[in-house]
C-alpha cells in the first residue's frame, strides 16, 4: 500500500522498536544536557580559579568578583563567610560595589552577625564614591527611617543622585518625592519628567504613575473657577 504523493512503501513498524527509538533519541538529549552542564560547571571552576589568582594579588575588582561568586555559589561553594571575607578584602581598598556588598551582608546577617549601623556605614562609605546603588540605597535608609530617624530631605538628596546617573528606581522614587512634596517643594511637572525618565528605562511603577499623573492632571482642569 502507497501514500498519496509518495514513492516509498509504507511499512508498519512494531511499537516495541518505536518506543526504543524514543528512550534511545530521550537518552541521548538528557545525556548531552548534562555534559552541557557539566562542561559549564567545569567553565564557571576554572574562572574562579583564574578570579581567585587575581584576587589573592591583591586586585580589588577580582576580590569583589570572587566575593560575589562565594555569594551565589558559581564556580565555587556557596559560602557567605567567604564572600564577606573578600568583600572586605576590596571594600579596604576602596571598592565601591564592594562597600556596597558588604555592607548587604551586615543588613541581611550573612556571613556576618547582623549589624544595622555597619551596614548603614558601609553604604554611605559606598555611596559617597558615587555610587549610584548605594546612593539609592541610602536614600530608602532616611526614607523609611530605618535605624535612623525618618528624614525625607536626605532622603530627596540621596536620591537625586542616583536619578542624575541614570538610576531608574531614584528616578521614580524622587518624582514620586516631588509630586507629594516630601522633601522637596511640590512639583508635579518635574514630578512627570522623572517619571517619564524612569518608564523609558522599563520601570513599571513609572509607567503607572504616568497614568496617575495624567488623571490628576484631567480632574484638575474640572474644578471650578474659584
Amino acid at each position: 500500500m502507497f501514500r498519496f504523493g509518495c514513492t516509498v512503501p509504507h511499512m508498519r513498524i512494531p511499537l516495541a522498536s518505536v518506543l526504543l527509538l524514543a528512550a534511545v533519541i530521550c537518552g541521548a538529549g538528557i545525556g548531552w544536557r548534562v555534559y552541557k552542564g557539566k562542561a559549564y560547571e567545569r567553565k564557571r571552576a576554572e574562572a574562579a580559579s583564574l578570579v581567585r589568582a587575581r584576587a589573592e594579588e591583591g586586585d580589588a575588582k577580582a576580590q569583589h568578583d570572587l566575593a560575589g561568586m562565594y555569594y551565589y555559589g558559581k564556580g565555587v561553594p556557596q559560602d557567605y563567610a567567604e564572600a564577606v571575607t573578600w568583600y572586605r578584602k576590596a571594600a579596604d581598598q576602596g571598592n565601591r560595589e564592594a562597600e556596597y556588598g558588604l555592607g548587604l551582608m551586615y543588613r541581611e546577617g550573612k556571613g556576618v552577625p547582623q549589624d544595622p549601623a555597619q551596614a548603614i556605614n558601609w553604604c554611605r562609605r559606598a555611596a559617597e564614591q558615587g555610587y549610584a546603588r548605594a546612593q539609592y540605597a541610602l536614600g530608602n535608609v532616611y526614607h523609611d527611617g530605618w535605624q535612623v530617624p525618618q528624614d525625607y530631605d536626605a532622603a530627596a538628596a540621596w536620591y537625586r543622585k542616583a536619578a542624575e546617573q541614570g538610576y531608574a528606581d531614584a528616578q521614580y522614587d524622587l518624582g514620586y518625592m516631588y509630586y507629594y512634596g516630601y522633601g522637596v517643594p511640590q512639583d508635579r511637572v518635574e514630578a512627570s519628567r522623572l517619571f517619564h525618565q524612569a518608564a523609558a528605562q522599563g520601570n513599571e511603577n513609572a509607567r503607572q504613575a504616568i497614568g496617575l499623573n495624567k488623571v490628576h492632571a484631567w480632574r484638575a482642569r474640572l474644578q471650578p473657577l474659584r
